[in-house]
């Protein structure tokens, strides 16, 4: 393997010219780095990372967990996410954790034995992970996103702005009877979305003879959780033909969730949106895609990309300048994106309106 020492004495110079114009962090003549540019090039040197950061305290080097790649919006962010870091000069290491809090653990271990300047951490529970928590303690880098941590930075959507605007279509619509399939009820954002949806239904409704009635049911954010609710629920008689006061729409936390539901509800011969409104969330490319298209709030992935990657390099920049003077109130910055409802041929009026 080509080394530094080769650079050198191809280009009739020393190792610290050669480093120097590598690293640009000292002053040299350019036709002096234009030998060594020129012996870089023939020779196909390539520089030692691990050594560079031995030097720089920094590989370089960002560290990703997801806790579910199978799920289109965490691959979305993945790609959005390393767009972001690849444009600031850092790699990625994607790591799928599958909901599993043993490989969550082992991979955080992988990650820190690499040395990686940082870490962007999608929570899959609402309960940190302790090697997360140990990480924390090291004083690495951490941003989360998606889902909130007390006390550790992250970039989030307004969720419960998002089930608000939900509400009030629906409301809008005649819809009070609503079926909400949420993932996991412990999760920030499905108790988020759905106090956003309720708030907004309830005032729609407030000082009206209509009672809103919301009937709930929590799971998974997976195709499969609505699709298998969905057609519990007929199974139980509040759903179908035959049900006394059906549920005329159902708000799904995700959009897997909605498709595993649309998917249910054509086999029970269940009309969308004539019988039964159906709304998404995520806004993910498929959603256009589905007959009937599917309404859903649109989350914002570059934006939040940016805000994630910027929000960490800032930390790692913090960490090693070891800035006494850091603000305190900038410890644990809190960074929340707006959305917006797409409107589309899923939801139309509540049926006997």
């Amino acid at each position: 393997m080509t080394t530094i020492k080769d650079i050198a004495s191809a280009a009739g110079v020393s190792v610290s010219t050669v480093s120097h114009a590598l690293s640009g962090n000292r002053p040299i003549s350019e036709p002096t780095r234009a030998r060594v540019l020129a012996a870089v090039a023939a020779l196909g040197y390539r520089p030692n990372k691990l050594a560079q950061g031995l030097v720089s305290k920094t590989t370089r080097s960002l560290g990703l967990l997801v806790p579910d790649l199978a799920n289109p919006f965490f691959s979305a962010m993945a790609e959005a996410l390393e767009v972001q870091a690849h444009e600031r000069g850092y790699s990625v290491i994607l790591c799928n954790t599958n909901l599993d809090a043993e490989r969550e653990a082992d991979y955080l271990d992988v990650l820190l034995s690499r040395q990686v300047d940082g870490l962007l951490y999608f929570p899959g529970t609402s309960v940190p992970n302790r090697a997360l928590q140990a990480a924390l303690e090291k004083q690495i880098p951490v941003v989360v996103v998606d889902e909130q941590i007390a006390h550790v930075p992250g970039v989030f959507v307004d969720n419960v702005g998002g089930g608000r605007q939900i509400g009030e279509l629906l409301a809008g619509l005649g819809h009070h009877r609503i079926l909400f399939l949420g993932g996991a009820e412990a999760l920030p954002t499905v108790q988020d979305r759905l106090r956003g949806l309720r708030s907004s239904l309830y005032s729609a409704f407030n000082g009206t003879d209509t009672a809103v009635e919301l009937l709930l049911r929590f799971g998974a954010y997976r195709a499969s959780f609505g699709y298998e609710t969905v057609h519990d629920c007929a199974r139980e008689g509040l759903l179908g033909h035959a049900a006394v006061d059906a549920p005329t729409a159902i708000v799904a936390a995700n959009d897997l969730i909605a498709l595993g539901a649309l998917r249910a509800l054509r086999e029970l011969s269940i009309q969308v949106p004539q019988e039964c409104s159906l709304v998404g969330f995520d806004g993910l490319e498929f959603t256009m895609l589905t007959t009937p298209s599917l309404t859903t709030v649109q989350q914002p992935t570059g934006l939040i990309a940016n805000s994630a990657i910027e929000l960490l390099i800032d930390r790692i920049d913090v960490s090693l300048d070891h800035r006494d003077d850091y603000p305190a109130a900038r410890l644990a910055p809190q960074v929340v994106h707006p959305v917006s409802l797409v409107v589309r041929e899923s939801v139309a009026a509540a049926p006997g309106r």
